[in-house]
């Protein structure tokens, strides 16, 4: 655990994080955790989420009506070093529509933070900040500020995704030349984006390894939508999104009408192959909090990813906290997951689904579910961020020296 203290004010530094995931979401990520661990260790940090727009309040309602309160009101104060804050856009970058996408576009939807978050890191007393950057979008913003230092916090290889404009290739090549840094959470993903910046290193996701390993506390329920299921418990945490292999899951549970699959997270996408199915359940997102009573339920716990160029480049954080339960794991085979093998059954193919659902089924010794826990206490997030932190005091260092 990280202790909170003071440090000195020549060693305190600021950092500003521009357009990561809702604070407030159910999935906790790693810039979350990131932000509280700066604060943590006294340093001052500014949260700027992930814009909303006017579409935003007929998709997803409650959150826009909350971004939008956090906007007139805030920013929110977390801690004593570390605030909150969002901002709107006036048009939805990822419409699909291509005039909604070009740089004219995005300079409007920029126009609002380019100005206020300027003077709320003035009125915040963030001078020079380190700025940590989760999308390019927020290229526009950097150009106003004078950060001490840029790094490229590249979580997945966002301009291979369908859902992105065609823009986003080159305007994220705008943002890679433009930082100091570039920091990849997968070694894929590196190898992609490090041709165009030298300094690209890589640091792969972790997990609260105490939150999650209390699943295993006897004090821990199980919370009663799961706990009364009969049959095994074939779980997954997180967005449902369009990189789930929907296909696989339904000739699964249809294939295993005794097992029960379990989705904890947000719908953001067609579900309609998997919505009829009786032994699925599409419990809907839950609170961070809960995780480890739902992972207790779980018999398995899943990453049921389709095999395309984003995947191949992820790091899913589900994973280690996944390891950090102690469950037994199913997953899709990527690149970022192989080291572990021993550990997890993964699927080159679809009809090895179930086959290794079966095997995961029997891994419940209490030697397997000590080499689980044993191996995610290598991947905490205090050791991620520790290496980040080496990272960036490196390439200061370069910028002080001019090399």
């Amino acid at each position: 655990m990280i202790q909170e203290y003071v440090i000195s004010k020549k060693d305190k530094q600021s950092y500003l994080i521009l357009y990561g995931p809702t604070w407030d979401g159910a999935s906790q990520v790693s810039k979350h955790h990131l932000a509280k661990y700066w604060a943590k260790l006294g340093h001052s940090v500014l949260y700027v989420e992930s814009q909303f727009h006017l579409i935003s309040f007929i998709t997803r309602m409650k959150e826009a009506f909350r971004l939008s309160a956090r906007f007139i009101f805030g920013p929110n104060k977390i801690t004593n070093n570390l605030w909150i804050h969002c901002f709107p856009s006036i048009f939805p970058y990822r419409s699909g529509v291509s005039f909604l996408t070009n740089s004219f576009s995005l300079a409007i939807n920029q126009f609002i933070p380019r100005i206020l978050i300027k003077k709320l890191c003035k009125t915040l007393e963030l001078d020079n900040p380190v700025v940590i950057v989760g999308t390019a979008t927020a290229l526009p913003v950097i150009q106003k500020l004078h950060p001490k230092l840029v790094v490229y916090h590249c979580s997945d290889d966002y301009s291979s995704q369908p859902n992105f404009p065609a823009s986003f290739k080159a305007l994220e090549e705008k943002l890679i030349a433009r930082s100091d840094l570039i920091i990849c959470t997968a070694k894929a993903l590196t190898e992609v984006k490090a041709p165009m910046n030298p300094q690209t290193y890589t640091v792969t996701n972790g997990a609260d390894v105490d939150h999650f390993r209390s699943s295993l506390d006897d004090n821990t329920e199980i919370p009663a939508e799961i706990k009364d299921l009969s049959g095994p418990v074939i779980g997954y945490v997180g967005t449902v999104f369009e990189w789930l292999d929907f296909e696989m899951i339904a000739k699964a549970a249809r294939a295993k009408p005794e097992y029960n699959f379990v989705f904890i997270g947000p719908v953001t996408t067609d579900i309609s192959i998997i919505l009829n199915v009786p032994n699925i359940h599409m419990l809907g997102s839950k609170s961070y909090s809960s995780i480890p009573n739902y992972l207790k339920g779980f018999d398995v716990a899943t990453i049921p990813f389709i095999i395309h160029d984003v995947t191949l480049r992820a790091s899913p954080v589900k994973f280690y906290e996944y390891l950090a339960s102690g469950t037994p794991i199913v997953a899709t085979r990527l690149p970022d997951l192989e080291r572990f093998e021993n550990l997890v059954q993964l699927v080159s193919r679809p009809d090895q689904y179930v086959e290794s659902i079966d095997i995961a089924l029997k891994d419940k010794s209490t030697t397997a579910v000590s080499k689980r826990l044993a191996e995610a206490e290598k991947h905490s997030w205090e050791s991620r961020f520790e290496k980040i932190d080496q990272l960036i005091d490196l390439a200061l260092e370069k910028l002080e020296s001019g090399k």
